[in-house]
């Protein structure tokens, strides 16, 4: 069996904690502050002071501002095709993983024939991925940064800042904990208007 990533189960324990009422996530916070106050309160260790930098910023490879940094994939061309036809891109297409299937695994996924405007377009099928309803919060988030970054790289100006405002006003810590639902349907039906509109 596969020992699930710390990532996994960070996410797994958020998403569960988010499930919890408002009464059982307190309870569940004052544990996780008590087991967190006994362990700092320990006494550090004596840190004898080094000579030597240990981290030297002038040593770092640049990394290409054409990549985003999860997985250095960049924003596959299916996802510009979908846009280029007039076709909604789901924000289930940005995240981590999907990016990763995207570009491993782009040659062997299905494509659709859709005629736009008298003109035949091969796009990617939608059905082989998860639905957008179903996206958990840290998937929603991890997805709109991709999703920003694929923005500033086709968008303009206006539109960079008009989804980075969408995207941070909705992201909001308490309010994604709370409302993600109602959060979650209002960023598709804006996202869904906005590409039949534009």
């Amino acid at each position: 069996p596969s020992v699930p990533s710390t990532a996994n189960s960070l996410q797994q324990w958020i998403s569960a904690f988010i499930s919890l009422s408002p009464n059982s996530q307190a309870q569940g916070a004052a544990v996780l502050d008590s087991i967190t106050s006994t362990k700092a309160t320990g006494i550090r260790p004596s840190v004898t002071p080094i000579s030597k930098v240990l981290f030297d910023s002038s040593k770092e490879i640049v990394t290409s501002s054409g990549l985003d940094s999860s997985y250095n994939f960049g924003i596959h061309h299916f996802i510009q095709d979908l846009a280029n036809a007039g076709e909604y891109c789901p924000l289930t297409l940005f995240s981590n993983k999907n990016t990763e299937c995207l570009h491993r695994e782009g040659h062997s996924l299905k494509c659709t024939k859709v005629h736009v405007n008298g003109v035949s377009h091969h796009l990617l099928d939608l059905a082989q991925f998860e639905n957008e309803w179903d996206i958990d919060p840290l998937t929603w988030q991890e997805a709109f940064q991709r999703y920003l970054t694929w923005i500033t790289d086709v968008g303009d100006a206006q539109a960079v800042k008009r989804w980075t405002t969408h995207f941070t006003t909705l992201a909001k810590d308490e309010a994604v904990r709370k409302n993600f639902c109602a959060i979650l349907e209002f960023d598709i039906e804006t996202r869904q208007n906005y590409a039949l509109h534009r």
